[in-house]
């Protein structure tokens, strides 16, 4: 081969590569579609936003209408937008029968709703934020993470995503994982919290009812407590750990089979029985019209007030 067929053969390879270089971001710029749509709707209605890939973002504003912006892959039917007088539905549609879950089917979305909307969603491989809605929420997700803060009551579902809320001026909160971690910002709402394998972390305000619920992971709570409290704890292999920010006027029942109880504010716990497993408080603090009840298999659990 000649110097000549060898420059020429050089050049073109060259050639070749640097048209694949510049091929890859320009098919990814355009496989992507920009969407915006909008329409009225009520200050005080309803949204519902569906979508199975991708990720949501849903700010309230002062304008009694939805917006939806952002980007869909080259996969996705298109973004519908429907609604009447109350009640507004944004669905990311995909091809009949086809369920993907890869870039090619997602949406990335900025969804503007009235703040006083109340909101439900049903994503599934799709990461959610929220932010300034004021109504009630409903959120479910299966993979996705569940993130931001509302204004109203509060009910969160993930399957293997982790939920971070703040919900302060809620006056019921129910938030429920399989696998994936909990952290709860409330205030004074009645608070069930349900885990599988997933940790949560709760800071409360004063509550009237409190249900915590865990097979294997941790269940960390700061809260207060009314006078009438009902608060419960039951986990298998996960420890419960409850501090207050002053000891509760209560009547305590805390069990377990195999793990330990520590307590830094009143008595020490006797073992249920002699010759067996297992450890059992019982103790009255105050009036004792609340209660407090906390149940355990293998965990461990500890109960303070601060400055106990």
């Amino acid at each position: 081969m000649s110097q000549l067929q060898i420059s020429y053969a050089l050049n073109k390879y060259v050639l070749a590569a640097v048209l694949a270089a510049l091929a890859g971001p320009w098919s990814l710029a355009h496989a992507a579609t920009q969407v915006e749509e909008r329409r009225p709707a009520s200050p005080q209605g309803a949204v519902e936003v569906i979508n199975v890939a991708g990720s949501i973002d849903i700010q309230g504003w002062d304008r009694p209408e939805v917006e939806v912006s952002g980007t869909v892959g080259k996969d996705v039917e298109r973004v519908e937008l429907t609604g009447d007088a109350n009640r507004t539905t944004v669905r990311v549609v995909l091809p009949s029968g086809r369920h993907s879950s890869s870039n090619d089917g997602a949406a990335t979305l900025v969804v503007h709703v009235p703040a006083n909307s109340s909101l439900s969603t049903s994503l599934v491989s799709s990461d959610l934020n929220v932010s300034a809605v004021r109504g009630d929420m409903k959120l479910q997700t299966v993979s996705g993470n569940i993130t931001g803060d509302g204004g109203g009551d509060l009910r969160a579902n993930s399957v293997s995503g982790n939920v971070t809320l703040k919900a302060a001026a809620a006056k019921s909160i129910e938030v429920r994982t399989i696998s994936g971690d909990i952290s709860l910002t409330g205030g004074d709402a009645d608070t069930e919290v349900t885990t599988i394998s997933g940790n949560a972390k709760m800071s409360l305000g004063s509550v009237t009812r409190a249900r915590l619920k865990t097979i294997s992971g941790t269940l960390s709570a700061n809260l207060g407590t009314r006078p009438d409290a009902q608060i419960e704890g039951e986990s298998v292999s996960g420890d419960v750990k409850l501090e207050f920010a002053s000891a509760p006027s209560a009547d305590f029942e805390i069990e377990t089979l195999s793990g330990s109880i520590d307590n830094c504010f009143g008595p020490k716990p006797t073992a249920t029985h002699r010759y067996g497993p297992g450890l059992r408080l019982t103790f009255k603090t105050g009036d004792t019209r609340g209660s407090v009840k906390v149940s355990t298999k293998s965990g461990d659990v500890r109960l303070c007030a601060k400055g106990a």
